[in-house]
């Protein structure tokens, strides 16, 4: 999991902004700076009481991108190819702050790689609040992931479970794979090796090659919430081993 954000943050916004898929309903206020670390600090405070993370981060359903915004996203994406990230970040703004939750990731990662902004988490987080708030699937995975990695405040397992839940709802496979490790630990959420081993499952079917590998070991020996199963341990470890996994290779040629 500690290798995933760099992996992530690696991915050029020109794929992100290019790539179809739906947005926030309408704007909304932005959060304020330390919004989530605050309410993350007084969760864990003695006698404190856990905020509500599901008033916080609702579910929100999302729409197909308007031809304006799709319009202004596109523009950007042929900026920041060109690297200039002043003016990826000029059209960016004003559409994420009238509601778009794509274009707000696309700030928090701008802020992330420190792209027309100097390197800020701070900055990161505020505008990945907002996309979360918005629905966006990859702004909850990587909000969640920037407090697992307690980036941002203390480590809260109930906001990260959370927000990664939100996300899977909606097919984002590293949240779901985040998830598998949750529910296998009882991190965050009741321990529940199903649950996990459906996590690892879903995020396999993905096209996940980390999860698929998980899970092709779990049926090849019968551990980790699987009945050992030779037939779907073959299956989903070759899908790891087409994707590179070595280890999975490994798992194949002892079957042999």
């Amino acid at each position: 999991m500690g290798q995933k954000i760099f992996l992530l943050l690696g991915m050029t916004l020109l794929v992100l902004l290019m790539r179809g898929g739906d947005v926030a309903l309408a704007a909304e206020k932005a959060p304020a700076k330390k919004a989530v670390a605050a309410k993350t600090e007084k969760g864990t405070q003695a006698g404190s009481v856990e905020p509500s993370w599901k008033e916080l981060f609702p579910t929100v359903k999302l729409l197909p991108a308007s031809e304006q915004e799709t319009a202004g996203l596109r523009e950007a994406a042929a900026f920041y190819g060109m690297k200039d990230y002043v003016k990826a970040m000029a059209i960016l703004t004003p559409l994420a702050e009238a509601g778009s939750a794509r274009a707000a990731f696309s700030l928090g990662l701008m802020a992330m790689r420190g792209h027309g902004v100097p390197m800020s988490t701070e900055v990161a987080e505020r505008w990945w609040i907002k996309s979360s708030k918005g629905g966006f699937p990859d702004a909850q995975y990587h909000l969640g992931f920037m407090h697992h990695q307690s980036l941002r405040g203390g480590r809260n397992p109930k906001l990260i479970a959370h927000l990664w839940s939100l996300a899977a709802a909606q097919g984002q496979g590293d949240a779901m794979y985040g998830l598998g490790f949750m529910y296998a630990a009882g991190d965050g959420v009741t321990k529940d090796l199903k649950k996990s081993l459906k996590m690892f499952t879903d995020a396999a079917d993905l096209g996940h090659p980390d999860a698929a590998s998980k899970v092709g070991v779990a049926y090849k020996y019968g551990r980790d919430g699987a009945t050992k199963n030779a037939a779907k341990a073959k299956i989903y470890l070759e899908k790891a081993a087409d994707a590179g996994m070595p280890q999975a290779r490994q798992e194949l040629d002892g079957m042999k």
